[in-house]
């Protein structure tokens, strides 16, 4: 798979803080990769180097086989960019805003058919009478209706409910279908776990190792996510209970996680997930790892 977009060591500072330390990231084409990580991690920074918005100190950076910090507005006629914290021309309607963000890009000719529910905007009403949501909405249609090869998506899912995020995932499935690119980071970890054919994990500005996260997911295979009803007396070969906060446990055996299952009784089991890969599990392994260094 030839990589439309590439980072390989790249370093960032601001001042004496340190916010990229040897950041490696790929992207090919036609794929859908998440960028996760707490707030601070240095996610956007990355994204806005890739555009050629902030400038690397150190490393090296390509889009379609150019440094963004030199061709810069050539990368940016081949991709579209939503940051993180939209700010919109309040005195413009929605229409006026897609005229303006669209000029110059040639349109998705069925960009309205992909989610007509999440891109059903009051389009003639001035933007400073839209909720978070819209304005969030009105942004998103303007970044997705060009026709261009890569995507770059910085919390893309910013003030939508949930019905609007599965509406977004449809579209950025369908843009996948079309040969398209998509990096994207979010913090509802569940969206990116269902779209996203890898994720890149960054903690305090440096990507985690493969290795890494595969010790993560080892670690994952002793747990046990568990829904009762009521309480119940679990078996022996209990390391750890954490109740979480819809009321599941989250227990690490001492045993095969599978033959403790096996001990419990069924008629009081709800469900029981067992080896938990869910990304939010994950992600939290790799932090409290990176909390305890």
């Amino acid at each position: 798979m030839t990589d439309l977009l590439r980072l390989s060591g790249v370093r960032k500072s601001f001042g004496k803080t340190e916010a990229l330390r040897d950041v490696e990231l790929s992207l090919g084409s036609g794929e859908i990769v998440g960028f996760v990580g707490p707030n601070g991690a240095g996610k956007s920074t990355c994204l806005r180097i890739c555009v050629g918005l902030v400038q690397r100190d150190h490393g090296e950076a390509s889009a379609f086989g150019l440094d963004p910090a030199r061709s810069e507005l050539a990368i940016r006629r081949r991709c579209t960019y939503l940051p993180g914290e939209t700010s919109l021309y309040h005195n413009m309607t929605g229409r006026q805003l897609l005229e303006f963000a669209l000029h110059g890009y040639r349109r998705l000719s069925d960009a309205e058919h992909l989610a007509p529910e999440l891109f059903d905007l009051p389009l003639d009403r001035k933007i400073r009478g839209y909720s978070a949501g819209m304005k969030q909405r009105l942004a998103l249609q303007a970044a997705l209706s060009a026709d261009v090869e890569l995507y770059i998506l910085d919390e893309p899912d910013r003030a939508l409910d949930a019905t609007a995020r599965l509406q977004l995932r449809e579209v950025l499935a369908s843009l996948r279908e079309r040969g398209k690119s998509i990096l994207l980071s979010s913090h509802h970890l569940a969206e990116v776990e269902a779209i996203a054919d890898r994720t890149v994990f960054l903690l305090a500005g440096a990507c985690v190792p493969d290795e890494v996260v595969s010790n993560a997911r080892a670690e994952m295979r002793s747990e046990v996510r568990l829904r009762t009803r009521g309480e119940i007396d679990l078996p022996d070969g209990v390391e750890s209970v954490e109740t979480l906060p819809d009321k599941s446990l989250r227990i690490r055996t001492t045993d095969d996680p599978l033959q403790w299952v096996a001990k419990l009784p069924s008629d009081l089991v709800i469900s029981a997930e067992v080896g938990a890969t869910r990304l939010e599990d994950l992600y939290r392994i790799l932090t409290e790892q990176a909390a305890s260094r």
